[in-house]
């Protein structure tokens, strides 16, 4: 491989500050829906998961530990926003359902992150778009094979 960074890892920096500062404009653009980052991230992957989905599955994909994420689910069932019901198959388990309320705000969700995705991709084609993420996959596969090695 030839390609060169002025500094090693350049790009994974600029990877980070790229979604910190998206996850950024996504908190101030849900703010008024009165949700905070840890908030809105547990409730888009409960969509993305699908209802039903557990704790410990919204846990590894966001990629966190479980206390951080029980502060989190336990927030948002105070709020009315999510009810966990017991798995009938395994009672140590919760499986997570978004209320009309959470529905209502996941719609909420979803219509300003599509305005919110229109501004930030502005001027980046589809083609553009579609090779990034093609790339970002591949890297973030080799990291994990790497991460991997380590154990």
């Amino acid at each position: 491989m030839s390609f060169s960074e002025p500094m090693p890892l350049h790009l994974v920096a600029l990877f980070a500050r790229t979604a910190q500062k998206c996850r950024r404009a996504v908190t101030e653009s849900v703010a008024h829906l009165d949700l905070t980052e840890s908030r809105w991230r547990v409730m888009i992957h409960m969509s993305l998961l699908g209802e039903g989905c557990t704790q410990q599955m919204v846990a590894e994909s966001l990629e966190i530990e479980m206390p951080s994420l029980t502060r989190t689910i336990k927030q948002l069932e105070t709020t009315g926003l999510i009810k966990r019901v017991t798995d009938d198959n395994d009672k140590r388990s919760r499986l997570l359902y978004f209320t009309d309320m959470g529905k209502g705000r996941m719609n909420d969700i979803e219509s300003t992150l599509m305005a919110l995705r229109d501004e930030v991709y502005a001027g980046v084609s589809d083609e553009e778009l579609r090779t990034m993420a093609k790339c970002v996959q591949k890297i973030e596969a080799n990291a994990a094979k790497l991460l991997e090695s380590f154990k």
